[in-house]
């Protein structure tokens, strides 16, 4: 009897165990891929996007900034993702320079402790720039931008909180690049006239308008 019961045990748990250990058919496959397409489509027609580099306006465009510099180098990256646009070498080969009207970053005590000592800084970068045409012409108005980090501080592990606040004003950076990017890409270029005059810092000079 306890044979039995063993055996009709094991009968039972081999045949509960059978079907989960089937392979995934062919029609299973087909219907989770028409799933998938199915969710793509209703998320595009709802106009759900992929956050990305968005094309710009102009072909060309001039960073009147060292070249050399860090922030130099990864603005001409991210244009260069556009697709559509290049950082040119000379001014005169630009549709649109970039001018830079500040960039600082500075550290200032944001909390103390009991004792009078630093517990908290605030890292603040601030950048302003605005955008010109060949003819001088404002394209893009002033735009600034302000970003900060907060960072705790500690006497006693002065070399990781260096390379902590290294990290933060590296992370500030490439939020300023992704912040420039969108700006740039949010320009609509008018087209110019033929007998359009020269402007000078970025204000039209028109008929009877003094120079």
């Amino acid at each position: 009897m306890a044979i039995r019961l063993i055996n009709g045990f094991t009968l039972m748990t081999s045949a509960l165990r059978t079907p989960f250990c089937k392979p995934t058919s062919a029609p299973s496959a087909l219907l989770s891929f028409v799933l998938i397409a199915f969710i793509a489509l209703v998320l595009s027609a709802c106009g759900f996007q992929l956050r990305g580099p968005k094309p710009m306006a102009f072909k060309t465009i001039y960073l009147e900034m060292s070249p050399y510099s860090e922030l130099a180098a990864d603005l001409k990256r991210q244009i260069r993702t556009s697709g559509t646009t290049v950082a040119v070498d000379k001014r005169e080969d630009a549709e649109v320079r970039f001018v830079v009207l500040e960039d600082s970053q500075e550290k200032a005590i944001l909390s103390l402790g009991p004792t009078g000592t630093v517990r908290e800084y605030q890292l603040r970068k601030r950048f302003a720039f605005r955008l010109h045409d060949k003819a001088g012409r404002e394209v893009l108005p002033l735009q600034q931008i302000n970003i900060t980090r907060d960072i705790t501080y500690s006497d006693s592990i002065v070399l990781a909180k260096d390379q902590e606040e290294a990290l933060l004003y590296r992370d500030m950076q490439s939020d300023l690049v992704q912040q420039i990017s969108r700006r740039l890409a949010a320009v609509r270029m008018t087209p110019v006239a033929p007998d359009a005059e020269p402007a000078v810092s970025g204000v039209p000079i028109g008929p009877g308008a003094r120079p």
